[in-house]
């Protein structure tokens, strides 16, 4: 009797062990499967807005590059793309968006016929026209945002004014002009409260007016330097 004692004793301990492996066993997967999928479908959301913002930097860089090379056939491939991007951020744009993208598209469209049959002798031409391009999305983007903010869409209204901030910047580098300290400022408090607008907490309805209208201020006044009967 003593030794079926132990032995249950013993049962009783091996019982508790299989128990204690099983959970560490099913904590470890579980562990394992959250960091294994929800980063997935977390990056995928990321991927998906850093192609839509690399647009059309991602072509024009690699147009430039192209043209650098001499192989004016890929610069040219690479113009057209960027020139198609904006045709299609047209087709949602408002009136004034519509305008100024399809110009820009328009004046890509000829940039690059002109880059492939190699009549363009010098990459200043692809700078202004990239820096005109990236002005308008940037001008399209801050458009959104406006319009998102009066429909009190905090979210949409945080990604448009993220976007216009990027475009801005990369309008900026390609023109070769330094931003002035309020435009720059602009960009800043812009991408601050662009991610409290995203995030959905501590943004104050005045703060987000405000950054949009320094945004809006910033935009217009570097299309002074840079667009044609502007000055």
């Amino acid at each position: 009797m003593g030794k079926d004692t132990g032995r249950n004793i013993n049962n009783g301990g091996l019982d508790m062990k299989r128990m204690i492996f099983l959970m560490a066993g099913l904590f470890a997967f579980l562990s394992f499967y959250q960091a294994a999928f929800t980063p997935m479908a977390y990056s995928k959301t990321a991927q998906e807005d850093q192609t839509h913002t690399a647009q059309p930097a991602s072509d024009f860089q690699k147009a430039h590059e192209s043209f650098l090379e001499k192989d004016f056939k890929a610069s040219a491939a690479g113009i057209r793309k960027g020139a198609d991007f904006l045709r299609k951020e047209a087709e949602s744009a408002g009136i004034q968006g519509k305008k100024t993208l399809a110009a820009s598209a328009k004046e890509l469209d000829k940039l690059a016929d002109s880059v492939e049959k190699g009549a363009v002798k010098s990459d200043k031409k692809l700078k202004s026209a990239f820096s005109r391009a990236e002005h308008a999305v940037a001008n399209n983007e801050y458009v959104k945002a406006t319009d998102s903010w009066a429909r009190k869409e905090a979210k949409e209204t945080g990604h448009a004014l993220d976007s216009a901030a990027e475009h801005m910047e990369q309008a900026a580098d390609w023109s070769g002009h330094k931003l002035k300290a309020g435009a720059s400022r602009a960009i800043k408090v812009g991408r601050e409260v662009s991610g409290k607008l995203v995030e959905g907490t501590r943004y104050v309805p005045e703060e987000v007016g405000k950054a949009l209208k320094s945004m809006g201020d910033a935009i217009s006044g570097f299309g002074k330097k840079i667009l044609p009967g502007k000055k």
